[in-house]
């Protein structure tokens, strides 16, 4: 038996977002200070960082807006297209040899016998 336990993923995983988070916290603190250094205010300073902070979670916000709509976009085509019927039919109408020899065709049925001369030619 060791002596001590192992991490486990989720914990791995907090340790992670916890030091990206005090970075970030850091930065934010150095921009406020840079500014305070230019001159302006530190209350304008941090609305500033808020401006800013605020800013980038809408823009992280649109953006998965954006890709819901797109992966559910692909969704409804990805439905219609496992729905929809792609074979092909023949023609329900149409010149072919059936039952009663070579003809017009409809529903199985013959159906050209005033159809002999529609090309206006009289035999």
């Amino acid at each position: 038996m060791s002596g001590h336990p192992k991490n486990t993923k989720a914990e791995r995983v907090g340790r992670w977002l916890g030091r990206a988070y005090r970075s970030l916290m850091q930065q934010e603190q150095r921009l406020r200070l840079w500014l305070v250094g230019l001159g302006i205010p530190a209350t304008g300073a941090r609305i500033f960082a808020w401006c800013l902070r605020v800013s980038v979670i809408v823009l992280l916000l649109s953006f998965s807006l954006l890709l819901a709509m797109v992966v559910f976009g692909l969704w409804l085509i990805g439905r219609g297209v496992a729905r929809g019927d792609f074979s092909y039919r023949a023609s329900e109408a149409e010149w072919r040899y059936g039952d009663e020899g070579f003809g017009f065709y409809e529903k199985g049925v013959r159906t050209d016998f005033g159809r002999l001369f529609e090309d206006g030619e009289d035999v």
